[in-house]
């Protein structure tokens, strides 16, 4: 099955780097810049899986993630947080608001797709 991630990220560069780890592992991305156009986008499409920034302008990750599980249509999508914020109670806290997984930035390449596939396999 191939997989098609949403990546929800304001910062060019992480948009960059995310995307151009995951086409490198073959995983198609459609790319949003906040939690307005995620939302717009699972509208259209049913992601594999999401990819969410927690701090971005209008709506931040945690307030999409709301969204999101609070919709039938969309609640069962791994949603995978990533942030600059790294530290163990973010990362708690992320788990326990309903994420499937958290990753610190700045992501490490080599280890994302496959951080990402354990959370996925959960």
């Amino acid at each position: 099955m191939a997989w098609h991630f949403l990546v929800v990220e304001d910062t060019d560069d992480d948009v960059q780097m995310v995307s151009k780890v995951l086409t490198h592992h073959n995983i198609q991305v459609t790319i949003t810049r906040n939690g307005h156009e995620c939302l717009d986008a699972l509208a259209q499409f049913e992601p594999t899986a999401i990819i969410m920034d927690l701090a971005m302008p209008g709506l931040n990750g945690w307030e999409t993630l709301v969204e999101i599980r609070a919709n039938p249509d969309t609640a069962h999508i791994p949603v995978i947080a990533i942030t600059a914020y790294g530290s163990d109670r973010v990362a708690q806290d992320a788990l326990e608001a309903g994420f499937n997984g958290y990753i610190p930035k700045p992501i490490k390449p080599t280890q994302f797709v496959g951080q990402v596939t354990r959370m996925l396999e959960g």
